[in-house]
């Protein structure tokens, strides 16, 4: 019965209303100068080390630290009670076994080589899954996060081939975008598996962000431009503008044009920072551009929410497989050909 009564409980306990009028944090609107509080959830390996890739690329400095809590999730199996594991306090993976503490390892490993920039606490939730993204949410929430970043739940091996397709952990990322406390960013990793740890462990340097407008889009720019003030890092902005849309201006459009005017100041400034706009007719023309820039870069940034009506996702969004990851995050999981699985795309909504 001690097992089965918290579980009730949990069952029947409205969550939401923990964030009841509370302002999401997000990235737009955090300190240039303060840490970056970021949360970051694995259920494997491979999901740690494209993580990381992802961390190596924030631009951690001494003026803007990351501040990252390392969740490793983990299935509730059999009549075992969850738990949290809090490995700062020196609690081991007995409950887990080694591939556990593998995931673990690595965070820790890389905040080792970031010493004084990078801050990692490592935790450990074992749950069963429908409960899994109050955990992640209610962590987010206390470690006042401003963003979640989240495994995609589909895996390729070196082949490109598909070698697993989880809806347990797809639904675990819908529930986590509806209730989040903060911007989420779904991580889809499509490069070919490496066996070197050190290629695993480099930064992405060849960024790129597609630029649609609207708030997911001007947020994914924000996290873009922290990336772009490290030197090694190369960022390309890729505005999308329609060629025959007669759209008038209103706030969004607003916002979108005072963003993309600063991009363009610090791109007059910055031999790192490219800006490029793109005309097209149509989603397939849209489609078309996402499909030419797959090869080109380590990492890439799209918004999750566009206009309903946008010409430039025309005929896309009714074909649209994936909604958790919007048209143009879409387009870039559902690639047949194994040749240019190259790319990491980061999907950041609020």
């Amino acid at each position: 019965m001690a097992v089965v009564i918290p579980l009730l409980v949990r069952s029947i306990y409205d969550y939401s209303r923990i964030y009841a009028g509370y302002q999401k944090r997000n990235l737009l609107h955090s300190p240039d100068n303060g840490d970056l509080r970021i949360l970051v959830c694995a259920h494997r390996q491979d999901d740690a080390w494209a993580a990381v890739k992802l961390l190596e690329a924030s631009n951690p400095t001494k003026e803007s630290p990351l501040v990252v809590c390392a969740l490793n999730l983990v299935e509730l199996v059999g009549r075992a009670s969850p738990l949290l594991i809090n490995h700062e306090f020196g609690q081991k993976m007995s409950a887990t076994g080694s591939r556990s503490q593998n995931v673990i390892d690595i965070f820790k490993y890389y905040e080792k080589q970031n010493s004084g920039l990078v801050n990692v606490q490592a935790l450990t939730a074992i749950s069963m899954p429908k409960f899994m993204h109050h955990d992640i949410c209610s962590l987010a929430f206390d470690r006042l996060a401003s963003l979640i970043i989240l495994p995609f739940h589909r895996k390729w091996n070196y082949q490109g081939k598909v070698i697993l397709d989880s809806n347990i952990w797809r639904t675990i990322n819908n529930d986590v975008l509806d209730m989040a406390p903060c911007s989420v960013g779904i991580l889809l990793d499509r490069r070919k598996m490496q066996k070197s740890t050190v290629s695993l462990f480099s930064s992405a340097n060849r960024v790129a962000i597609i630029f649609l407008g609207g708030d997911d889009d001007r947020e994914a720019l924000a996290y873009a431009k922290r990336m772009a003030n490290s030197s090694e890092v190369q960022l390309t902005v890729v505005r999308v503008v329609a060629l025959d849309d007669a759209t008038e201006d209103n706030w969004e459009t607003m916002l979108d044009a005072e963003i993309l005017k600063e991009v363009r100041f610090q791109c007059s400034l910055k031999s790192n920072m490219v800006y490029i706009e793109k005309g097209v007719k149509d989603g397939p023309d849209t489609a078309l551009l996402v499909r030419s820039m797959e090869d080109a870069f380590d990492l890439i940034l799209v918004g999750r929410r566009h206009r309903v009506d946008s010409p430039l996702l025309s005929g896309l969004t009714e074909w649209t497989e994936l909604p958790e990851l919007g048209a143009i995050g879409d387009l870039l999981a559902s690639t047949d050909d194994s040749e240019i699985l190259k790319s990491e795309g980061c999907e950041v909504g609020c």
